[in-house]
């Protein structure tokens, strides 16, 4: 495709030659002449001086300071994470969907499926589950009884929503959950996340939420909308997320922890107590302010 195209089609600012082609989106090194190569971060950009590229993606700022340095033209905007996706859409198509319900999957009589969904194979679907219009469901999907998806949720392979807690007596034996999961719209899972039902009220995840790969969501969890969980991270029963909160990868939330709207949780941080400052941004174990735990991490490499 012709950069001037590319450059229609993504809203980006071209700068240089609008008849060059590419083929394909890819990182700096070892980009060749068909490439679009994307400049992604600090590192990539000595890279970027030197590369035999067709075209790189740049942010405007990089582009404003370097463009007349580099050896080929770019496509340059504010937000580079949204072009990079425009761009892929453009020069990488998928291959049409399979749409509608895959013939191996199982599915109840009394759950209720939506308009314009499509269920991958291997999927199970128990009783009274309801699957919002729009949703997708990835292969081998168990969505157990009771659980109701809002509207174009996307639900990555292999997840289970809907199987009870880690809840049992005191004689050994495990305690039956009464409670629901529930899913509000445009959310979007990973592979293989786990998303337990509530014991005695629902767990709930909010609206254009992304829950990335192997995430554990326990029972009677309650996650905000747009609230952005990344990979192993580990949510206790009982625990409460914010609207907007960011945690990062292989983090764990102690049960009965309340985190407030838009706080950030540093990877592999064990949140013990509550966080109650909106926005406020925490790491370590347990997590402390984020820059307290900056100057003690600078202490203690000085340790002998």
């Amino acid at each position: 495709m012709k950069l001037g195209v590319l450059a229609e089609l993504t809203g980006a600012r071209l700068i240089g030659d609008a008849d060059v082609e590419v083929v394909r989106v890819c990182v700096v090194v070892g980009a060749g002449p068909d490439d679009l190569a994307f400049v992604g971060h600090a590192h990539d950009r000595h890279e970027a001086r030197l590369t035999p590229a067709g075209a790189l993606i740049v942010d405007e700022g990089f582009a404003a300071d370097c463009a007349h340095e580099l050896p080929c033209p770019v496509l340059c905007a504010a937000d580079t994470s949204l072009l990079l996706a425009r761009c892929i859409e453009a020069l990488h198509p998928l291959p049409a969907r399979v749409r509608g319900i895959h013939d191996s999957a199982v599915i109840a009589d009394s759950a209720v499926i939506g308009v314009d969904v499509d269920i991958a194979a291997g999927v199970v679907i128990g009783a009274d589950v309801v699957v919002g219009d729009g949703c997708v469901l990835g292969e081998n999907v168990v969505l157990k009884h009771g659980v109701k998806l809002g509207q174009r949720v996307r639900v990555g392979p292999g997840c289970v929503f809907g199987d009870d807690g880690f809840v049992f007596a005191s004689d050994g034996r495990a305690v039956r959950h009464v409670g629901g999961v529930v899913v509000g719209d445009d959310v979007w899972f990973g592979a293989n996340v786990c998303v337990d039902r509530g014991l005695l009220r629902n767990t709930f995840v909010g609206a254009r939420s992304k829950i990335d790969n192997l995430v554990q969501i326990a029972h009677d969890v309650v996650i905000g909308d747009d609230v952005v969980i990344a990979a192993f991270v580990g949510i206790a029963g009982h625990a409460t997320i914010g609207a907007g909160a960011a945690i990062a990868g292989q983090a764990g939330i102690n049960p009965h922890v309340t985190i407030a709207p838009r706080v950030r949780v540093g990877g592999q941080a064990g949140v013990t107590h509550d966080v109650n400052v909106d926005g406020a941004a925490v790491s370590g174990t347990p997590a402390f302010a984020h820059r307290d735990w900056l100057k003690a991490m600078a202490r203690v490499r000085r340790l002998p």
